[in-house]
């Protein structure tokens, strides 16, 4: 018996046009889910599109930093393919600056992004008729969120934020039994943790390697498709970390 099971849920799930985001797209569409997919890029999501299994997802061409379009995008979806079962937030951005050159609106442009975006994607969706109860909500946050790196304030400050929040919404949505999780990964091979790699490198920071090594994008998402799953009914409010054991 498969136990992940998402036939017929549909599922929101953002950043879908590249890296994590598109990898639990196409394991959420292997196990049965309808995906409706936003991210900036209309190539990324082609190409995560052309490479889903069966039929009913759909594609949405969003900037989450302007919050007055999410709303309406929203009821789009609902109103075309039904409540929503589940929402994963996976876009985000990352930066690398030193003390010196922090300014507010630099944290404002990760902030923006990484969290105020998902505050806003989460009152949106719980609104009543377009979630179901008993439905599942993840964000990606990070091991940032627990520990410090040099020069990367603004992202650990963001998730860290995003941890709070999950913890607060873990009770308050609580009476529609909808649940609400993060996923704190070390790092990932994707193309974006790549690319941070290199350029701690540049800057001569030290890199910590996980005694298990870095994490493979399809095991986040087998985590998060278990998570989105009936096969979690009072899993909420916690805070996974899947790093390789370099937190430990």
């Amino acid at each position: 018996m498969n136990i992940i099971d998402l036939s017929n849920k549909s599922i929101l799930i953002t950043g879908s046009g590249s890296g994590i985001g598109r990898e639990i797209a196409i394991v959420a569409s292997r196990l049965g889910a309808r995906v409706n997919m936003l991210d900036l890029s209309e190539e990324g999501l082609q190409n995560t599109s052309n490479a889903l299994m069966g039929s009913g997802h759909s594609s949405h061409i969003i900037d989450l930093a302007d919050f007055s379009a999410i709303g309406c995008m929203i009821e789009n979806i609902v109103a075309n393919q039904g409540p929503l079962c589940g929402l994963v937030h996976c876009a985000g951005i990352s930066s690398r600056k030193p003390l010196n050159v922090l300014k507010r609106e630099g944290f404002s442009n990760v902030m923006d992004v990484n969290f105020f975006a998902f505050v806003e994607l989460v009152k949106q969706v719980t609104k009543k008729g377009r979630f179901i109860d008993g439905g599942s909500i993840v964000v990606m946050s990070s091991i940032s969120s627990i520990r410090g790196f040099k020069a990367k304030t603004e992202y650990c400050v963001s998730k860290a934020a995003v941890d709070a929040f999950v913890r607060c919404m873990a009770l308050e949505l609580a009476p529609k039994r909808i649940r609400i999780n993060s996923i704190m990964p070390g790092e990932v091979l994707t193309p974006m943790g790549a690319k941070s790699r290199e350029m701690a490198k540049l800057a001569g920071f030290a890199i910590e390697e996980a005694p298990l090594g870095p994490t493979h994008p399809e095991e986040i998402a087998n985590l998060i498709a278990f998570l989105l799953s009936d096969a979690t009914k009072t899993i909420t409010g916690t805070s996974i970390r899947i790093d390789g054991g370099v937190t430990v």
